[in-house]
């Protein structure tokens, strides 16, 4: 434990903090018996202990006798009281936070409640005891201080180690075994006191310090208020904790009623001491009442505001459905409407080629060229379009069209690719090198045209003075902590900037011209689709003038067989 001076007086925050009209109170009620003492006021009963000489005093006499035995039996029956109270609703706070700090000091306050019942009982010989009460009274009490002042210490203490947090999470059955041991102590030490006939003497009323024995729970008392109580404020801050390093105070003060004030039974320093101990059992009870009110208002909020934040959550979820519901009627609706412009285009379309080649055809011995060259041209326009209407219709279809999965082995597919692009891989001297590729579960219509159009491109992006060469491979990978099968379509092509990777997968999206390659720019939007829709990545890394490699990442999930 650090004991540094900063320890002594510990910051304590706002929200951890006594009402301040507590403190003054409690500091009010220790300082008054000694000002009242000082003033003539007299708190004792020893005027009453030899009355009534006679050999049949009176009922009222008898009474008068007993008025010492009487208050101080009241004075002690309520303190335990205040400790009866500080135990129940030490664990009614431990049912909210489960925080086992509570309970057990709360039991080391009851425990020596329990003392402090006994020396009452002994006193009034409510329970067989073998020594005087001269000798028994002084004794038990300064035991019973002894054992409140160790008790404390004992069971704030074991929650100021290293391992405290770790303490603090225990449950119920480290809070029975801290009782058990507690209540051992507690009854071995009544059973010695009460089975005991020569107890030591504890009273010197002719000395300075006229209890002696009272000196070591004084001792103890200051040491738990200099460091032990405001290590456990520190480490453990709570209202509750509070109170108890300033119920340290009333503590402090009966002992020095006791040690220098105290001569006889039932004198007024005596019962002062007694009434101030219940005001050092009060004062935890009033901190753990604060405390407990705090944590439920606490508890209350943290709900009230997880309300809010679900009823919030609620609602957007709400809204958010209906605008995916919006979403994908506004898509399916999108997409249908595709589906159907360009279906309905065709038509027209034949129409327009149909009379451009009757006309072109008619014409072809005109000496007219430019009205030639206009047909020529009508004729290239329509071309396109129908291109253009073709992919658009397969990229509607790819969107629109549910996916059935069932294995297909790639290798078969990239065969059929290469067997219906036999003439065009031929005419380009293309060279495709195949490693062994996987059986996947996959839609084999899709992986048809994914791989169709990554071919396609392959070789239509070529360079002029070199023949293309193709490299198709495949490997297990991990990506983002799953497992993929990845697939590798590279070439020597003519590629182009890095930083238009993601611009080739959109629709409609071209890096070239129309003079210089063929095509409508929806291929790639394609592939894209297709893998989205097998729930998988394609990526591309490329090198202007050196090559490009497109990456299919396949969940294997999905594959009945990963094997490569």
């Amino acid at each position: 434990m650090n004991f540094k001076i900063g320890n002594l007086v510990p910051k304590i925050d706002k929200e951890y903090r006594l009402p301040r009209f507590v403190v003054i109170a409690v500091f009010a009620i220790c300082i008054a018996p000694f000002l009242l003492q000082w003033l003539g006021f007299d708190f004792g009963n020893t005027g009453h202990l030899h009355t009534a000489a006679s050999s049949s005093p009176t009922l009222d006499d008898m009474f008068y006798r007993l008025s010492g035995g009487f208050t101080h039996a009241l004075l002690e029956w309520t303190a335990f009281c205040a400790a009866i109270f500080v135990v129940l609703l030490a664990f009614s706070h431990y049912s909210i936070n489960h925080d086992v700090t509570t309970p057990v000091i709360g039991i080391a306050l009851f425990c020596s409640g329990a003392m402090d019942a006994f020396h009452t009982l002994a006193a009034t010989r409510l329970i067989s005891a073998v020594a005087e009460n001269t000798d028994l009274i002084p004794f038990t009490w300064a035991l019973s201080r002894v054992f409140n002042a160790l008790i404390m210490i004992i069971g704030v203490g074991m929650f100021l180690t290293k391992n405290n947090k770790q303490n603090a999470k225990k449950g119920i059955k480290f809070i029975l075994i801290i009782s058990l041991a507690f209540a051992v102590v507690g009854y071995v030490l009544i059973y010695l006191s009460a089975t005991s006939s020569n107890l030591p003497q504890t009273q010197f009323p002719d000395s300075f310090i006229h209890r002696p024995y009272d000196v070591i729970p004084l001792v103890l008392f200051l040491i738990a208020g200099l460091v032990v109580y405001p290590l456990f404020v520190k480490r453990h801050p709570s209202i509750f904790a509070t109170a108890l390093l300033l119920s340290v105070i009333p503590d402090i003060v009966v002992e020095l009623h006791m040690v220098l004030g105290s001569t006889m039974l039932f004198d007024s320093d005596f019962n002062s001491a007694h009434f101030l101990k219940i005001i050092a059992y009060v004062v935890p009870l009033i901190g753990l009442v604060l405390d407990y009110i705090q944590t439920y208002k606490n508890r209350v909020e943290s709900h009230e505001a997880l309300q809010q934040a679900h009823q919030s959550l609620n609602d957007q979820a709400n809204e958010l459905k209906v605008t995916n519901q919006r979403l994908s009627q506004s898509n399916d609706e999108l997409e249908k409407f595709a589906y159907i412009a360009s279906h309905d285009l065709q038509e027209p379309l034949r129409k327009i080629q149909a009379f451009g080649d009757r006309l072109q055809y008619s014409m072809k011995d005109s000496v007219d060229e430019k009205a030639v060259d206009y047909i020529n041209r009508m004729q290239s326009a329509s071309s396109r379009m129908r291109s253009l209407i073709d992919d658009l219709l397969s990229f509607s279809r790819v969107s629109s069209q549910e996916v059935t999965l069932q294995p297909v082995a790639l290798s078969k597919i990239v065969d059929d690719v290469m067997s219906d692009l036999k003439i065009t891989i031929k005419d380009t001297e293309t060279v495709i090198n195949i490693t062994k590729l996987p059986v996947i579960k996959a839609e084999p219509v899709m992986m048809y045209q994914l791989f169709l159009n990554l071919l396609t491109n392959a070789i239509k992006f070529s360079k002029e003075d070199q023949s293309p060469i193709i490299t198709i491979s495949a490997e297990t990978v991990m990506l983002d902590l799953k497992r993929y099968i990845q697939v590798t379509i590279a070439d020597n092509g003519i590629g182009f900037e890095q930083e238009y990777a993601d611009k080739i997968f959109e629709v409609f999206q071209r890096l070239h011209g129309r003079t210089e390659y063929q095509g409508t720019g929806i291929g790639l939007a394609i592939c894209k689709k297709i893998m989205e829709k097998h729930h998988g990545q394609i990526k591309v890394k490329s090198e202007l003038g050196v090559g490009t490699q497109f990456t299919l990442y396949f969940a294997t999930h999905n594959s009945p067989r990963s094997h490569l």
